[in-house]
């Protein structure tokens, strides 16, 4: 692969090893006797038809290790860079329950956060494959282009551990590679439409240690 060519640096697209997946890979009765498995995955998120890159993430309603959280934090900065490259080359729309506005670089999204009085400390980033869905009963077709979503959420000590914050506040920034629209069947007129929410995230996951979780 020829790296000049590419948006992302190769040295930056592979989210760093987790040293707990190999202590629980060589101890795992003992691990969760103590209830010590991780609470992060690593996630693939694609870029094109042929690049991608990983970054982690929580597992839903599992507790976070202080290992995991340091782990999220060390690499704040990477994941960070990433999206800076993105929002300069596609922009953005920042939302939250009172603003949706475009954007045009990742301090923007930034200051926006400040603004909305929250602690940015961990990211979660779902990619959205291009999709296209009729709809007989309006008498249209949606179309929504690839693009990425961002949620910034906060965490709070727990017993043992960490946890996202609930009730979490509404606040992300989605990076969309082209404009989403309606078009009506009858007319062909198109009107552009932020909210139409027809596509599902691509979900996919590599959990070092995914076997544990089968384990009686």
């Amino acid at each position: 692969m020829d790296e000049s060519s590419l948006l992302i640096p190769l040295n930056v697209m592979d989210a760093p090893e987790y040293f707990l997946a190999d202590s629980l890979k060589l101890s795992v009765i003992k691990e969760q006797q103590s209830n010590r498995l991780p609470g992060i995955v690593k996630r693939i998120i694609p870029i094109d038809n042929s690049t991608s890159w990983s970054y982690w993430w929580c597992v839903p309603g599992q507790l976070l290790l202080p290992e995991d959280v340091a782990l999220l934090q060390s690499d704040y900065n990477r994941v960070e860079s990433i999206l800076t490259k993105l929002v300069w080359l596609w922009g953005g729309r920042f939302i939250n329950e009172e603003t949706n506005c475009d954007v045009s670089n990742w301090q923007q999204v930034l200051e926006l956060v400040r603004e909305s009085k929250l602690n940015l400390d961990v990211m979660d980033i779902d990619f959205f494959p291009l999709t296209v869905k009729a709809d007989q009963a309006q008498g249209n077709i949606g179309v929504e282009p690839a693009h990425w979503h961002i949620e910034f959420f906060q965490l709070e000590i727990t017993e043992g551990g960490y946890k996202l914050q609930e009730p979490k506040k509404a606040c992300g920034c989605q990076i969309w590679t082209g404009k989403p629209f309606v078009k009506q069947l009858d007319t062909a007129e198109a009107t552009i439409r932020y909210d139409l929410g027809i596509g599902q995230p691509s979900d996919m996951t590599s959990p070092p240690w995914q076997a544990l979780y089968s384990i009686d």
